[in-house]
C-alpha cells in the first residue's frame, strides 16, 4: 500500500495501517496539499518511518531537487507537474502557453475546484472565487458537484481566461515543450553534476581538516 501523506501525523497513521511506501507532499506541489513545506515535511517524515521508504514530492523539477530530496532520507521523488509540458502529456494548446510562461507565484491555493485546499494556475475562475464579495467554497464533495460541470465546460471548449491545472511551484523550472525521455536524461544529467560537486566539496573538507590537524600536531 502507498500513502501521500502532508504531516507526520498522516504519516504515524499510515504507517500505523501498513503503509508500504509513504510519499511525502509538501506544500510546494500540485493539487490537494497541505501546509508544510517539503524541505520541512521530508525529513520529519522520514525519521518516522525508519525502514518503510519515503518518496519526496512538492517542488522537484530539477536534478539538484532529487539530489536535495536523497540526502533528506528520501529514497526517491514523486513527480508530476514536469510531465504537464511533455508532448506525450496532450496538454491543451490553450493550455500549454500558460504553463510555460508560468512562475512559482502563478499558482495559487484555493478551494474553488474541489472544497480541499488544491494548489492551481492562477486564473480569471480562481480570480473570481478570490474576491472580497464571493461565497465561500463549499466542502468536498459539494463544491465539486457545484462547479464539476462548469469546470469540465471550460475544459472541453477551452475558454482561455478560464482554462487552469493543477500544478507545484516547480513549473518555474520548464520554459518549452519537451519530451519524458528529455526530462529523465536532464534529471539524470543534473543529479550526477550536483553529486559530484558535492563529493569536491567533501574532499576539500577532509583535505582542510587534515591540513588544521597537521597544523595543531
Amino acid at each position: 500500500m502507498l500513502a501521500l501523506v502532508g504531516s507526520p501525523k498522516h504519516a504515524r497513521r499510515a504507517l500505523d495501517l501498513g503503509a508500504d511506501i509513504l510519499v511525502a507532499q509538501g506544500h510546494d506541489s500540485g493539487a490537494h496539499t497541505g501546509p508544510i513545506g517539503t524541505y520541512s515535511l521530508v525529513p520529519q517524515v522520514t525519521r518516522l518511518a525508519g525502514d518503510v521508504p519515503v518518496l519526496a514530492a512538492g517542488g522537484v523539477a530539477t536534478g539538484d531537487h532529487i539530489v536535495a530530496a536523497l540526502a533528506l532520507g528520501a529514497v526517491g521523488v514523486w513527480v508530476g507537474t514536469a510531465w504537464l509540458v511533455t508532448k506525450e502529456a496532450h496538454t491543451s494548446p490553450a493550455l500549454l502557453p500558460k504553463l510555460l510562461a508560468a512562475n512559482s507565484e502563478d499558482t495559487v491555493i484555493t478551494r474553488a475546484k474541489s472544497g480541499k485546499t488544491n494548489r492551481q494556475l492562477r486564473t480569471a475562475y480562481t480570480d473570481e472565487w478570490e474576491a472580497p464579495d464571493a461565497p465561500t467554497p463549499l466542502k468536498m464533495p459539494y463544491q465539486d458537484i457545484l462547479v464539476g460541470d462548469l469546470l469540465g465546460a471550460i475544459d472541453r471548449h477551452e475558454v482561455e481566461p478560464l482554462l487552469g491545472s493543477g500544478l507545484g511551484q516547480g513549473i518555474a523550472w520548464f520554459k518549452e515543450e519537451t519530451t519524458v525521455a528529455d526530462v529523465m536524461s536532464r534529471f539524470v544529467r543534473e543529479a550526477a553534476a550536483s553529486m559530484a560537486a558535492i563529493e569536491r566539496v567533501r574532499q576539500a573538507s577532509l583535505a582542510a581538516a587534515d591540513m588544521a590537524g597537521e597544523a595543531t600536531a
